[in-house]
């Protein structure tokens, strides 16, 4: 059975009840309106713009009555319980809403303050991947891992065979399994001291495991041998952009460039330069 509220006292009557049977008010019906906001005209719920004046509805809903007349007037009287509980129920819905947007803009806010401040080292970092890997990398299959298990099984055998050692740990690198490269490039600089190339692709695979310190001394190492080595200068500037060293990056980045600026590698080690406007 359908009921109604006593606007007064807020007791629960019947839908066809015209007094109420607790307090004697007359009930009257009431009438949900849109006022608009700009010239305050009663517009009927449902409608999107005043018809008055053709601003946009954006207000709540508004209760009104129709007096024998006919004509709409307000209601004044006391919320009941019930009108209470729904009023702060909406004022809190309108709250969760209001902090969800909120809540919304200061991820994104945060998530750009991040990127900006991440930016620099991830165009290094780009960068460092395209040059510091001097062999194209191959996609790990069945017939690449096979070939590195042949070299394993050859070096393990003959342990002087310091060709096949680099080999290995050149695969090794070029699959991205440092930590086994770093072993074979350390058993032939062991026999091979004074090879610059190779000391520069153990850097490499020790700045991959985090072990920066170390790659910078390797790569220091191979200028020990060889000064002009392009690729030592260049990976060495990356390597200190990576951790902060700015001034030093950048006096690696224009010792590479003063080499031989014509160079795949000094091209990358201007573009360095120019991207974080040193």
């Amino acid at each position: 059975m359908s009921e109604k509220i006593c606007p007064v006292c807020g007791v629960t009557l019947p839908e066809q009840a015209k007094f109420c049977y607790n307090c004697g008010s007359k009930l009257v019906e009431e009438i949900k309106v849109l006022v608009c906001e700009v010239c305050g005209y009663e517009n009927e719920v449902g409608s999107r713009y005043c018809i008055s004046c053709g601003s946009i509805l954006t207000g709540a809903l508004e209760s009104t009555a129709e007096k024998e007349s006919g004509r709409r007037i307000d209601i004044e009287f006391k919320p009941s319980k019930v009108q209470e509980h729904k009023k702060e129920k909406e004022v809190k819905q309108r709250k969760r809403k209001r902090f969800k947007v909120s809540s919304t803009q200061i991820f994104y806010v945060g998530l750009a303050v991040v990127f900006l401040g991440l930016v620099a080292y991830g165009v290094m970092r780009k960068e460092k991947e395209k040059a510091v890997d001097v062999h194209q990398l191959p996609e790990i299959n069945s017939e690449i891992m096979a070939e590195i298990n042949k070299l394993r099984e050859r070096v393990n055998s003959n342990p002087d065979d310091m060709q096949a050692t680099l080999k290995l740990a050149n695969l090794l690198h070029d699959v991205h399994i440092f930590d086994q490269a770093v072993e074979y490039y350390r058993r032939y600089l062991e026999r091979n001291e004074s090879d610059p190339d190779a000391r520069v692709d153990m850097g490499i695979c020790l700045f991959e495991l985090g072990r920066v310190n170390e790659a910078i001394a390797e790569m220091e190492k191979a200028l020990s041998y060889a000064p002009n080595h392009q690729l030592a200068l260049y990976n060495l500037g990356v390597v200190n952009l990576a951790i902060g060293n700015v001034e030093k990056a950048r006096e690696y980045f224009k010792k590479c460039i003063d080499v031989n600026p014509n160079a795949d590698v000094a091209q990358k080690a201007k573009r360095m330069l120019e991207q974080h406007k040193f």
